[in-house]
């Protein structure tokens, strides 16, 4: 399912990236007995529901970005399978919480991951700077994200997320200014009924 959510998006896996993403996942669920890093719900959904979001974010031409700061980074979603994706790369994970900083270092180390630096705090005040690209998954609202994220971008640089499109169209319905700024596309994850939404806004002087 993976394999053709990616040629639906016209992604090319990278020749040891299914093996390590289970890898990944072996880890994670090793590690979520002791940790609370995703649902148990979702135990049996990684690949269709987190890789599969975390791919979307793959669909985002990177052409000449060195530097990707990913908020939030959590259970290391988009954040680990993006730095397989992508290893010319470098990635940066902020994480608050320390037990999920300790698994991302875990993950790291087993995965060699060497386009990968896991910091401990919030990404806004870690001292990152001109970012060509800021990515976050499930963390705050639009607006807040937004907020984080420009103060770490360079001017030309890229910020990405995702929303349920049920959000989106009520921050639509209530004529959020920001929303208008974004390149919108939508898409939906195997096996799920619900609506997602890419949003990739351009950080440019006026938004500064």
């Amino acid at each position: 399912m993976l394999t053709n959510f990616a040629k639906e998006h016209n992604l090319i896996l990278p020749e040891n990236f299914l093996s390590k993403i289970e890898e990944f996942c072996k880890l994670l669920l090793e590690a979520n007995c002791a940790t609370n890093l995703v649902s148990k719900n979702d135990e049996q959904k990684l690949l269709t529901r987190h890789v599969a979001d975390s791919l979307i974010f793959a669909t985002h031409p990177v052409c000449s970005a060195n530097q990707w700061t990913d908020i939030g980074s959590g259970a290391g979603f988009p954040v680990i399978p993006l730095s397989l994706y992508f290893p010319q790369i470098k990635f940066y994970a902020t994480e608050t919480r320390k037990k999920r900083c300790d698994f991302l270092k875990q993950a790291k180390q087993n995965l060699n991951l060497q386009n990968l630096e896991v910091i401990q705090g919030k990404a806004e005040n870690c001292g990152l700077k001109n970012m060509d690209i800021v990515s976050c998954r499930a963390v705050g609202s639009l607006d807040e994200d937004f907020e984080k994220a420009k103060k770490i971008l360079k001017k030309n640089g890229h910020f990405l997320t995702v929303k349920s499109k049920r959000l989106v169209d009520e921050m639509r319905a209530k004529n959020n200014k920001l929303l208008k700024q974004a390149n919108i596309m939508d898409y939906r994850l195997p096996n799920e009924e619900m609506e997602y939404i890419f949003l990739n806004f351009a950080i440019g002087e006026l938004l500064l």
